[in-house]
């Protein structure tokens, strides 16, 4: 069970953005490349790389939680709980000891 959603997230994060989204991406490059003022590109290269490192690095940082929060299943599941003895057991043991 646990498989079939980690491809299921797999699959969401490598599928292809939708025609809209694509189109929209398209339509402004293409508005980029109209520009013919250096100062005014060289201002939006400046915002786009700022906001590539904050994208990345918030990226990086998810991935991190989920590794993390990975590791903690995986331990959670090797983890065995100990067995109580029964009350009786238990009983016996404080009151006449070992025996």
């Amino acid at each position: 069970m646990a498989r079939g959603k980690v491809k299921s997230i797999i699959n969401i994060l490598t599928t292809k953005p939708s025609l809209e989204s694509e189109f929209a991406v398209e339509s402004s490059i293409a508005e980029l490349h109209k520009i013919e003022d250096i100062e005014e590109l060289r201002e939006l290269a400046g915002v786009l790389a700022r906001a590539n490192h904050k994208q990345s690095q918030f990226i990086a940082n998810a991935l991190e939680i989920m590794c993390n929060q990975q590791d903690m299943i995986n331990y959670l599941k090797r983890k065995k709980p100990r067995k109580k003895a029964p009350i009786m057991k238990r009983l016996k043991y404080i009151l006449f000891g070992k025996n």
